[in-house]
């Protein structure tokens, strides 16, 4: 399951946890990207541009204290149309913060990225915490987002297998989470124009989670 991830599974998490967000429904060919852990001062201009050639969109979760280091980062990935969500303070885990070492946290990075755009995405380091501070962030307006395509590029595997987890779960409404502030984000950057065009001969159009949770809207209005 780990290294397969069916998308036939993901009604089982969607059950256990209907509070976290993992796809959206839609009823035409979107699909979310999502970069994790940057900014990063190499790999996401070269997100950036690769983005900007194949005309998609993404939403960048972000570290508060990267954020405050390469504030033009952070100003070329808003500028560019794309949306940035609260990767948390740290690129660490919350489990052993207090609730108000949380909340200061949360808030810290809310600022350092300019967070405005609603419904605004909260999405943990390593992608979990602990359930009362996700209902912190609930209550500070925020919805907690993951994915449902996650080609483990942090554990650095062959650009092909990366290639081969997203392509196959690029159907509407997927979420996809690759990494562009990990210490070598060469491989999923490599992988990045492959899955675009396999994207495109499919249909799929390239989508922040903000504009799929639109669409979403207007499938159930």
């Amino acid at each position: 399951m780990f290294w397969v991830q069916p998308l036939a599974a993901l009604s089982v998490f969607e059950h256990l946890t209907p509070n976290i967000i993992y796809r959206v429904r839609v009823e035409v060919p979107l699909v979310a990207l999502s970069f994790d852990d940057g900014p990063h001062p190499n790999f996401t201009p070269q997100v950036l541009d690769i983005l900007e050639r194949h005309d998609a969109k993404a939403t960048f979760f972000l570290i508060g204290e990267r954020a405050l280091l390469y504030p033009e980062l952070v100003a070329r990935i808003k500028g560019a149309g794309h949306q940035v969500g609260n990767h948390y303070y740290k690129n660490a885990p919350t489990f052993g913060h207090s609730d108000a070492e949380f909340l200061r946290y949360l808030q810290q990075t809310e600022k350092a990225i300019g967070l405005t755009e609603e419904p605004k995405l909260f999405r943990a380091p390593g992608g979990v915490a602990w359930p009362r501070q996700l209902r912190l962030a609930r209550e500070q307006g925020y919805a907690y987002t993951l994915g449902s395509a996650y080609p483990n590029d942090p554990m650095h595997p062959p650009v092909r297998y990366i290639t081969w987890l997203i392509e196959k779960n690029l159907a509407p409404g997927t979420i996809v989470i690759p990494h562009d502030g990990i210490s070598n984000a060469t491989r999923s950057i490599q992988a990045l124009p492959e899955i675009l065009r396999a994207g495109r001969k499919k249909g799929i159009r390239f989508v922040s989670i903000g504009e799929l949770l639109r669409a979403s809207s207007k499938t159930t209005e």
